[in-house]
């Protein structure tokens, strides 16, 4: 065997700092841009504001300049997803592992818990449910306790099994025999469990104590206004896009000198310019990069569900993250970063951008989403006889007959469940 140096060319992508930036930028909400954006005004000296813009979060001043800017900052506020990702900092993982569980924070709601279909999430991203699953175990085990939980039910065991001093007996009553314990069918729970009721009753005191909404603690209990990234304008039977630039104040990047060997400036003090004319100058760019990439998606959004702009919600078609990517030929990741904490004015009301996504329920009921059934199950269930209320079954019947979906009883119980809405013997009057 020889030994020698061979010279090979090959091709390496390098994640440059500004490229980091720029993809961080790129999930930022409107919200989340602009304070970042008013960090960067503190900091650097060569940028300045024009303000001609009005946001429900901050009141309009008559002067606009740079001070004026800086003192409206929004204040700072650790919020629920920031907790959580601050605490994946120390736990190693692969980066793909690590966008997983980062999706599954963005997809938490308010109170902390996860609300869509494991399946469907799974979906989305392209990987199995017991991939997803196994990240959402993970991210169970965070702070605070019963994060993540997919029902209450979840939420309390979660929590009953990180007491200090566990209760075998409130772990198996919470997880076997939820519904009787929650309906207080206590007789009859006793003799399953055979345990005295008096010994229920101290569960329930124990319970009493736990918290059902974990994630509630994180949110700010000021009034929260959503001002739309971008409008969605029906003019006759055509729908245009309009990009809300009022959000963001008008970047002035000031360059009272130029660099160049007639300047008789000290190498400290030209490092310190190029630094922060760079830094203007690619916040600039980033911005607009972000304003681009947003409009492209909502471009194939809207040609993808335009039914559903001019018709309504029950005609939203299943789409996924990875359609959106194919057809701009761009990272599902990028397109992921793009619709989250986005939000859209549409001529049905505003909406988040992630809410256009949806999987396909099954091939013979045609081109027909997840989201459309839930919508129909929740009109039937609205219209029903409250003295006699719908099963499950008779749900699915009224599916296939009505609008020609195709369910199990399974199904419905499933969608039925993420929606909320109770069984039919609970939501029975008298």
């Amino acid at each position: 065997m020889k030994i020698g140096l061979i010279q090979e060319q090959s091709l390496k992508l390098r994640m440059t700092q500004e490229l980091k930036q720029a993809i961080t930028l790129l999930q930022y909400s409107s919200a989340d841009l602009l304070s970042y954006v008013q960090e960067l005004v503190v900091e650097n000296p060569l940028i300045d504001v024009k303000e001609t813009y009005s946001t429900p979060y901050r009141e309009r001043r008559t002067n606009s300049n740079k001070q004026s800017f800086i003192e409206n900052s929004l204040k700072e506020r650790t919020c629920l997803r920031e907790h959580l990702r601050n605490q994946l900092i120390d736990i190693r993982m692969e980066q793909k592992e690590r966008v997983y569980v980062d999706f599954l924070i963005d997809a938490l709601d308010a109170n902390g818990y996860l609300k869509d279909d494991l399946a469907e999430l799974a979906s989305i991203l392209k990987v199995s449910e017991e991939l997803l699953e196994s990240k959402l175990y993970l991210l169970q085990t965070l702070d605070p306790v019963g994060i993540g939980a997919r029902s209450l039910q979840e939420c309390i065991l979660l929590q009953l099994r990180k007491l200090p001093v566990r209760n075998a007996v409130a772990e198996t009553i919470i997880s076997d025999h939820f519904r009787s314990f929650a309906e207080k069918s206590w007789k009859d729970l006793s003799k399953k469990v055979n345990v005295p009721i008096s010994e229920i009753q101290e569960i329930q005191n124990i319970i009493k104590t736990l918290e059902p909404r974990p994630g509630l603690k994180y949110e700010s209990d000021e009034t929260t206004y959503i001002t739309p990234d971008l409008t969605i304008e029906r003019v006759n039977d055509e729908l245009h896009i309009i990009y809300n630039d009022e959000i963001l104040p008008q970047l002035i990047i000031n360059q009272p000198i130029k660099l160049n060997e007639s300047n008789r400036l000290d190498t400290e003090t030209k490092d310190y310019y190029s630094k922060h004319l760079t830094q203007g100058k690619w916040l600039q760019r980033a911005i607009d990069q972000r304003k681009e990439t947003m409009i492209n998606v909502m471009k194939v959004i809207l040609h993808k569900q335009k039914e559903y702009f001019l018709y309504g919600k029950n005609f939203l078609k299943p789409l996924t993250l990875m359609d959106i990517a194919e057809t701009l030929d761009v990272h599902v990741s990028t397109v992921s970063r793009t619709v989250k904490d986005k939000f859209v004015q549409t001529p049905h009301g505003l909406v988040s951008m992630k809410s256009f996504f949806s999987t396909k329920l099954d091939e013979e009921s045609g081109e027909i989403s997840t989201t459309s059934v839930k919508i129909h199950l929740k009109e039937l269930i609205a219209a029903e006889d409250k003295k006699k209320p719908l099963s499950d079954q008779k749900i699915a019947n009224l599916l296939k007959t009505s609008y020609g979906i195709t369910i199990s009883r399974r199904t419905v119980t499933k969608y039925r469940e993420q929606l909320n809405i109770p069984t039919s013997v609970i939501r029975k009057q008298y």
